[in-house]
């Protein structure tokens, strides 16, 4: 069994990823210290996405949190606050990618009150021109990552060979919730301007586009359906006029953008790339709707069978619900990011379902789905390990062999994605 561990492992650890969710911004802004992206310049920042979400559920107040993260603080003194907590968060998965990327990156074992001057220093060593790549490409081998951008719908990359880009819809979807979607020179008068502002989106990035992004699951069910234009053009100018619009009536305007949008993108032949399953926020999460999902995205599969829906977080915790998804339908495909840090183990599990269920040209195994580079290399190694693992447990469980399995990593680690996506 170690010999067979061992050479999937080597294979594993020696094989790129295509990263298939970001929210990286370019390098110069990370340098550039953008808010409210980067909201300090320290090694704290590291913490500052999905740990910082378990500081909160683990019960730290509001003066602690925005003490960590403030560049106000001494970067030294921010041990202090962190202490209480690290026991209770160490071994979750944020605390383990934490631990793996200050490891791998700056050769420091174990976070202390006695190695953090040495921690900083080897930040601010680190963050410098040209520390993007060598973090993807040098560190983490990953090709190139594919980004959803936190501050725009999308936008040509300094690094378009490094940081491949999608098209975020949800604030063309939702109408006014992300502004960002509107350039400044664009006035909206009518339905059939918004229609022409999604058209100038589409045509003016599908060339650099390799997907397009929806997550709207955060805000409502996935039960999109199709509603024409002549039905939803008063409730727009209401809209758009900040006028009252009734729940039923938001429902029926975003389905018929949510459609328009996803013709769209079918059109110049994108995928559609859906958040589903657990919510990275606190204290909000819909578990109703969540639930729903699967049968939510059967449904839009099957209202679209042109369009390749790309179903991102195995719509954690319901993944089971997701393998026969996938199987049934010729369009649905599943991408894995973020489900690694959310609970590895569910992870390794799907994974293993997955291959012996599902054709295995329809899953992408890597996303770190984090907006501080540094982390794509903690995120990395757990999804390696992961994957390791899962195709050891198969050939000792004696379902694929040993030739079976080393065959199989090359696929879900780039070769999928290169067919889907390239």
């Amino acid at each position: 069994m170690e010999k067979i561990k061992d050479l999937i492992e080597k294979k594993v650890f020696k094989t790129p990823f295509i990263d298939t969710h970001e929210h990286l911004i370019d390098e110069s802004e990370r340098l550039d210290c953008i808010e409210p992206i980067i909201p300090c310049d320290d090694w704290a920042l590291l913490l500052n996405l999905y740990f910082s979400f378990d500081l909160i559920s683990a019960g730290i107040s509001k003066e602690q949190i925005d003490s960590l993260f403030s560049k106000q603080v001494n970067p030294i003194n921010k041990w202090g606050i962190l202490k209480e907590y690290w026991p209770y968060l160490k071994n979750t998965t944020s605390g383990i990618v934490f631990r793996n990327t200050i490891k791998i990156l700056y050769g420091i074992d174990e976070i202390s009150e006695d190695n953090i001057i040495e921690l900083q220093n080897r930040y601010e060593q680190t963050r410098k021109k040209g520390f993007y790549k060598y973090i993807i490409q040098d560190i983490a081998n990953i090709k190139h990552c594919h980004i959803n951008s936190p501050i725009i719908a999308c936008k040509k990359s300094e690094s378009p060979d490094l940081l491949l880009q999608d098209i975020a819809l949800n604030g063309l979807i939702q109408v006014a919730v992300k502004p960002y979607s509107v350039p400044e020179n664009v006035k909206i008068n009518s339905l059939s301007d918004w229609h022409s502002l999604i058209d100038w989106w589409f045509s003016e990035y599908n060339q650099i586009a390799k997907g397009v992004k929806i997550g709207n699951a955060y805000f409502r069910r996935l039960d999109f359906e199709r509603v024409e234009a002549n039905e939803v053009e008063k409730i727009f100018i209401r809209k758009t006029s900040l006028q009252i619009v009734s729940s039923e009536e938001e429902k029926k305007l975003q389905d018929h953008l949510f459609w328009y949008c996803v013709d769209k993108a079918s059109e110049y032949g994108l995928p559609v790339k859906m958040h589903t399953g657990q919510w990275a926020m606190n204290n909000v999460m819909n578990m109703q709707w969540v639930k729903d999902n699967p049968s939510d995205c059967a449904s839009l599969c099957k209202q679209a069978p042109n369009t390749k829906f790309v179903f991102s977080h195995l719509c954690y915790p319901h993944y089971e619900e997701m393998l026969s998804l996938a199987k049934s339908y010729s369009n649905a495909y599943i991408d894995m990011c973020w489900s690694w840090s959310i609970n590895p183990l569910a992870a390794k599990d799907f994974l293993k379902k997955f291959i012996l269920t599902v054709p295995n040209n329809k899953i992408f195994t890597f996303g770190g789905d984090d907006k501080i580079v540094e982390n794509v290399i903690g995120h990395a190694f757990v999804a390696r390990k992961g994957i390791a693992q899962a195709l050891t447990e198969l050939v000792t469980e004696n379902w694929i062999t040993i030739s079976d399995a080393l065959d199989l990593v090359d696929n879900l680690m780039y070769k999928n994605a290169e067919k889907i996506f390239e």
